[in-house]
């Protein structure tokens, strides 16, 4: 795997990045964050689409994000290295049932340098080997039969609505707790992201979030302004919204009007070696 720049503006050129220089080789540059504010965390979108903007097939086993990016190499190297940055990989559940088997870890995404992984969680202070894995469900429709809910030494937080939490209980009992934490927070069929990220920031000390969706939830932080970056691969594929325009972009609850727009400034293009994915990060 190699990974080129194209295009990088000096931030991801600086010495005072949080990479090594292992893992700023294998990425051709560094990574400086923005600062982190009082009330919440930095927040990190991640998600790769096709040329015509669609990141989910949404279809039965086929609506992972890996479908889109057809499994490239690097776009995993690149969503490992956010994760090891993070303090917490975030999903709803759609993404969750979706993703059957998924661990939100550096080394489930990237196992080849799971170990520079670790390390530069080391370096940066944080006492954890991954993020921590937060499930967001205002329903609380969540199968705790997925396997994120039975690794040994991990235990997920659940964010959810008292309404979520009630359903939760009559569906698995006393053995919730055993599997996740739950929180609750208010709302009823859903919860506000501005909650999510202050609980998170100011309760579990997190301090840089990574945002891997699905859609839906992500266009809610999104319309919040909530989101400082955004990470996106393109996969040099065509697959088309659809007669009912069903498949959806990572903005597909968004509305704004031309006021209202979030404008992004480009730090870097990359690509493959070889091959025709482009790697994009944006300052929002």
């Amino acid at each position: 795997m190699k990974i080129v720049s194209v295009f990088e503006r000096p931030v991801e050129r600086s010495q005072e990045g949080i990479l090594p220089e292992s893992l700023a080789m294998l990425y051709d540059g560094n990574l400086t964050l923005p600062p982190i504010a009082a009330d919440r965390p930095v927040i990190i979108g991640n998600f790769v689409q096709s040329l015509d903007g669609i990141v989910s097939l949404n279809m039965p086993h086929q609506s992972e994000g890996s479908t889109i990016s057809g499994g490239n190499e690097e776009d995993r190297f690149i969503m490992g290295l956010l994760r090891a940055s993070a303090d917490a990989a975030m999903v709803a559940t759609g993404t969750l049932h979706d993703s059957p088997g998924h661990l939100w870890t550096p080394e489930f995404i990237y196992p080849t340098v799971a170990s520079q992984f670790m390390q530069l969680r080391a370096s940066l202070g944080k006492t954890s080997p991954h993020p921590r894995t937060v499930i967001v469900s205002g329903s609380g429709h969540i199968n705790l039969a997925e396997r994120v809910f039975s690794i040994e030494g991990t235990r997920p937080l659940i964010l959810t609505t008292a309404q979520g939490q009630a359903h939760l209980a009559r569906a698995y009992g006393a053995d919730v707790g055993g599997r996740a934490e739950v929180r609750i927070l208010p709302g009823q069929n859903e919860v506000d992201p501005s909650d999510i990220a202050g609980m998170l920031h100011a309760q579990y000390d997190v301090n840089v979030l990574l945002h891997e969706g699905g859609a839906h939830f992500f266009s809610a932080f999104l319309k919040r302004r909530l989101v400082d970056e955004l990470f996106l691969t393109i996969a040099p594929q065509i697959v088309g919204s659809g007669l009912l325009r069903a498949r959806l972009t990572f903005a597909v609850t968004v509305n704004f009007d031309a006021k209202e727009t979030i404008w992004g400034r480009l730090l870097s293009v990359k690509r493959p070696d070889k091959g025709s994915h482009l790697y994009l990060r944006y300052r929002l």
